[in-house]
C-alpha cells in the first residue's frame, strides 16, 4: 500500500472525483479527511465506506477560518498531515453556459473563490504543517480548457488556468520539502454531462482517441501516484489525464 501511514485531506470529497479519490487513498492505506461544504449526507456515506481511518469535516474552502479549522481538526485527530488534494470546485451550468455579457461579479467570483482562492488558502494552511514535518504532497486540480481554451465556461477556464500558475509558484516556494503538482482533467464522467444533449456528448466522445469519458476512478489513481513516494522527483508539473483528447 503506497500511502500506508499517511494522512490526507481531500477537499470536496463527498461525491464524484473527490469521493473516488478518498476511497482510492484509503485502499492504499491512508487515513482520510472527507471534506464537504453542502453535501453532508454524501460525505458521511463516503466516510462510512472508508471506515475508522476517516473523519468528516465541514469547511468552505473559500473562507480562511474554515480552512484553518479543517487543518487543525486533521492534526488534532491524526497528529500530522501528509497529503492535500485541492479537489473542491464550483460547478454549475450557469457558469459554464453564460454568454460573455451575462457574466456579472457574482458569477465571476463563484469560480475564482472556490477553485483558485480555495486552492491557495488550503495550500497555504497545509504547507505550514508540512514544512514543519519536512515533507508533504499537494495535488491540485485543473482542466484542459486552461491549456487550450473553450468557447464556453470563461470563468471556469480562468480559475483553472490560475491554478496552473499557482502550482508552479508553490512548487518553487515549498521545494525541496513539499512537492506540488496539478492534474489537468479532460472529459471525466461527473455531473457536468447532465448539461449536454445527446449530440454534444457523442461529439465529445468521438474526439477522444480512447473513445470514452474518463471515470472518477481514473483520476483517483493518478492522484494516488502523485501523493505517493513514487512521485518524489516530480514537482511543479501539469499532468494531463484526458484520454488523448488534447495531445498537448
Amino acid at each position: 500500500m503506497r500511502l500506508k501511514g499517511k494522512v490526507a485531506v481531500i477537499t470536496g470529497s463527498a461525491k464524484g472525483i473527490g469521493r473516488a479519490t478518498a476511497l482510492e487513498f484509503a485502499k492504499e492505506g491512508a487515513s482520510v479527511v472527507v471534506n464537504y461544504a453542502k453535501s453532508e449526507t454524501a460525505a458521511e456515506e463516503t466516510a462510512k465506506e472508508i471506515g475508522s481511518r476517516s473523519i468528516v469535516v465541514k469547511a468552505d474552502v473559500s473562507k480562511k477560518e474554515d480552512v484553518e479549522t479543517l487543518m487543525k481538526v486533521t492534526v488534532k485527530k491524526f497528529g500530522r498531515l501528509d497529503i492535500l488534494v485541492n479537489n473542491a470546485g464550483h460547478s454549475s451550468d450557469k457558469a459554464w453556459l453564460a454568454e460573455l455579457n451575462d457574466i456579472d461579479d457574482a458569477l465571476w467570483y463563484s469560480a475564482l473563490d472556490i477553485d483558485l482562492k480555495g486552492t491557495f488558502l488550503c495550500s497555504r494552511a497545509a504547507s505550514k504543517i508540512m514544512l514543519k514535518q519536512g515533507s508533504g504532497k499537494i495535488v491540485n486540480v485543473s482542466s484542459i480548457p486552461a491549456l487550450v481554451g473553450d468557447e464556453r465556461g470563461l470563468v471556469y477556464t480562468v480559475a483553472k488556468a490560475g491554478i496552473l500558475g499557482l502550482t508552479k509558484a508553490l512548487a518553487r516556494m515549498f521545494a525541496p520539502k513539499i512537492q506540488v503538482n496539478a492534474m489537468v482533467l479532460g472529459s471525466i464522467k461527473t455531473g457536468w454531462i447532465d448539461w449536454l444533449d445527446k449530440k454534444e456528448l457523442t461529439e465529445i466522445m468521438s474526439a477522444i482517441p480512447l473513445k470514452r469519458l474518463g471515470k472518477p476512478e481514473d483520476v483517483a489513481k493518478l492522484a494516488a501516484f502523485l501523493a505517493s513516494n513514487d512521485s518524489d522527483f516530480i514537482t511543479g508539473q501539469t499532468i494531463i489525464i484526458d484520454g488523448g483528447e488534447t495531445m498537448f
